[in-house]
Order: C-alpha cells, then structure tokens, then sequence
C-alpha cells in the first residue's frame, strides 16, 4: 500500500510539475518567435543564432514535458480488456506510415496473440520499440525488424528484434532509465524518456523487459 501510494503522489507530482512548466515556456517560444518575427532584420547574425538555440531548446524542453506528462498517465484509471497484439501493429503500420516509407523499413510480424492488458499503452510500447529500432539503423543500411512470440507456461515472451547500430554491453541495463541516452542530440533526436516509458509498461503488465545486443549487430 505504501509503494502504491508513494507511486500515486509521484505521478501527481511528476503530472502537476510538468503541467505548470508549460505556460512559461509558452512564453519564452512566443516572444522568441515575435523577436525573430518582427526584429530579424535589425538582429546581425550571431542574435539570430542565439535565438536559433533558444528556439531549439524551447522545443526540445517541450518535448521532455510532453514525455514526462505521458509517462505520469501509464495505466492510471484503466480497465484491462483482451488486446490482439497483431492488429495492434497493423494499426501502427498505418500510423508510422510516413516515417516507414521513408526510411524502407522491412518488418516481419509472425503471429501474434492475445493478451489481456491497456491497448493504448501496449501500442505506445511497440511504437517506441519500433520508432528507436528504425532511429538507430545502420547508415545506408534499410532497417528490418521481427517481431514475434513464444509462449511459456504463464505468460508470453514478445521480441522486437533489428538490424541497427547495437548497444554496446556496459550500456545495457541503464538504458531503461528515464532522460538517459547514450547518443548526443546531434546524433540521434529524443529525450531519453521513450524506454522508460517502455519499462513502465511492461511492468505494468507484471512483466520484464531486456535487451539483447552486440555493437553494428543489432539489438533484441
């Protein structure tokens, strides 16, 4: 009872925290636009490279807020309901559409089955999986992802599997860990939160996450 309330207050916290961030970054993102707006030909090149970082770090802050917001909501007041995992990534398919298209990303999806559990949030947890495996290709290398099933005596055992960069070993267990990233912004886009997220989720289904992985030999 103690760690369910302990974990009820920080979700409060995390969710009010983030909510009340908004309006004065709000405000710094509208005067940073008016400036460059209505000032950009009085402002000589270094001004409008500073609000160039200003901008860049409005939205990135925005960002963070938004995954931290998301990830104070996972599995508050739900009803579990039986999930068909398969056309849950039909649905994605659809939904990531443009960003498959454009990167030529292959999948091969065996059957996949029921399960009882929150959709939205299930789905939320295959979109980050298949979004980082599609972020973290190998240059000039088409991304392939699996995505499949075992069934063990009390529960199943999903893997999302690609072809990308890898995860070097010292590097595994921390990735878990929320606003952690091994790669600069100049790398790869992201805020760190999408396999806390990931994390949240499964355990929220009283399961584990893990990752398998060797350096340019992809991840599992």
């Amino acid at each position: 009872m103690l760690l369910k309330n302990n974990n009820k207050e920080l979700g409060q916290f995390t969710y009010i925290a983030s909510h009340d961030l908004q309006e004065p970054l709000r405000t710094v993102t509208n005067f940073t636009r008016l400036l460059n707006e209505q000032y950009k030909e009085q402002l000589d090149e270094q001004a409008q490279e500073y609000l160039r970082f200003i901008s860049l770090a409005s939205n990135h802050m925005r960002n963070l807020i938004k995954g931290l917001l998301d990830y104070a909501r996972i599995g508050h007041n739900k009803q579990k309901s039986s999930v068909n995992l398969q056309k849950v990534l039909e649905d994605l398919q659809i939904d990531l559409f443009t960003t498959i298209d454009e990167t030529e990303a292959k999948f091969q999806i065996d059957t996949l089955p029921r399960v009882k559990g929150y959709k939205i949030e299930l789905g939320l947890l295959f979109q980050n999986l298949i979004l980082n495996a599609i972020k973290f290709r190998k240059p000039e290398v088409i991304p392939e992802i699996k995505i499949s099933a075992k069934e063990n005596d009390d529960h199943y055992e999903i893997s999302v599997q690609d072809n990308g960069i890898g995860i070097a070993p010292e590097h595994q267990e921390k990735i878990f860990s929320i606003f952690q990233r091994l790669h600069s912004k100049k790398e790869y886009e992201g805020t760190g939160i999408g396999l806390a997220h990931c994390q949240k989720i499964v355990e929220l289904h009283q399961g584990t996450i893990k990752v398998s992985s060797t350096p340019f030999h992809g991840s599992n």
